[in-house]
């Protein structure tokens, strides 16, 4: 689905609810552990931001091993609480154009009214300087969670 400048306007407060939150605790936890597990929010239809993480699946998971989980995790929050919109941070690598490629902090942010947008932070780890952060920019994408389902045969069990 192809957004019109006007949905994108009008759905950017709670896009910032949840990217602001999930950058910065991105950019924390980069900057202690040199990377971090894939971690997320929702927000709810008050307004209400509630940051989501998945366990581990051992004592060395990886990002391939946790994400799954942290989607399951973001969906049984949905079966729960009505929500607006859902988003995951992960550490990953992009290409700009022109450019070679990078590590980012990536959140993508699903909203309840069809819009998903893939928000990036490149970044570099610098010899004297720790790890140093570029211009955040965004993308739409395609969603990867899609919890709406699980609200909508929960949400009328009439109709379920």
């Amino acid at each position: 689905m192809t957004a019109g400048k006007g949905t994108l306007a009008e759905l950017r407060p709670d896009f910032e609810l949840l990217v602001g939150p999930l950058f910065d605790l991105s950019e924390t936890l980069l900057r202690k552990h040199g990377d971090f597990l894939p971690h997320g929010a929702v927000l709810d239809n008050g307004g209400q931001v509630t940051l989501v993480a998945a366990p581990p699946t051992g004592e060395y998971a990886t990002s391939t091993e946790v994400l799954p989980h942290l989607h399951e995790a973001l969906r049984a929050h949905a079966r729960d609480v009505s929500l607006r919109a859902v988003a995951v941070a992960e550490s990953v690598e992009v290409t700009l154009e022109g450019k070679k490629a990078t590590r980012a902090i990536k959140v993508l942010v699903e909203h309840a009214r069809g819009l998903t947008v893939a928000f990036y932070m490149p970044f570099e780890k610098k010899l004297m300087r720790g790890f140093v952060m570029g211009e955040m920019f965004g993308v739409e994408a395609q969603a990867e969670v899609t919890p709406w389902a699980a609200q909508s045969t929960n949400a009328n069990p009439e109709h379920a």
